[in-house]
């Protein structure tokens, strides 16, 4: 992608991106934040509306591996619109893991890739193995709300954290209704973790 199609992408308003409301809470309104363990949430873009969701279609079902610098580069540009760096630098960064299962299908993690790139633009150190995954679910961009809570329920486990850390990134592709990410959240502060941000590409 060239540089003038880059910086027509347009970056997303600063909502709640669980029930769309107007916020001054970063990414999450309090009603919603009552409901999800997740703090923050920064996206970089609408799903719809651009191309970017076409972009993280590519990458998770084309396999265009190439794509994730460029999208990881969008998250950076609305964290720097934003001025949210100190939010974000030099943090521990979670990728969102697959199924073993899922994982032989598509041979490789979409936010494993993202977390890689971003954990360099971010100063941050990326690991994948801290959260597992420990069932196989039905993929939730075929599912409703209630049924994606009951789908991603339990789904997530968390290992030893080798080191003093209170805060976290989770790194994801897309939030829907944010329950993946919420679940793992979940499981992250039963560990001990006090502070969960999520980031993602497209909101959608």
């Amino acid at each position: 992608m060239c540089s003038a199609c880059f910086d027509k992408i347009e970056l997303a308003k600063n909502k709640c991106y669980l029930c769309q409301a107007e916020t001054a809470e970063l990414g999450i309104c309090p009603a919603c934040q009552n409901k999800s363990k997740i703090d923050s949430i920064i996206v970089a873009t609408p799903y719809t509306g651009n191309i970017t969701g076409q972009m993280v279609e590519s990458l998770k079902y084309n396999y265009v591996e190439d794509l994730a610098p460029i999208l990881a580069k969008l998250i950076e540009k609305r964290i720097k619109r934003d001025k949210l760096q100190g939010l974000v630098i030099n943090k521990l960064l979670i990728p969102i893991p697959l199924h073993k299962k899922r994982f032989l299908e598509r041979g490789f993690n979409q936010s494993e890739l993202l977390a890689a790139e971003l954990g360099q633009r971010l100063q941050g150190q990326v690991e994948n193995k801290i959260v597992k995954r420990i069932r196989y679910t039905a993929q939730q961009a075929k599912l409703t709300r209630a049924e994606r809570l009951k789908n991603i329920k339990e789904a997530f486990i968390v290992g030893s954290i080798h080191r003093n850390v209170d805060e976290v990134i989770l790194v994801d592709d897309v939030v829907t209704t944010g329950s993946t990410l919420s679940e793992a959240a979940r499981a992250l502060k039963q560990a001990g973790i006090k502070k969960v941000i999520a980031v993602a590409v497209c909101h959608g």
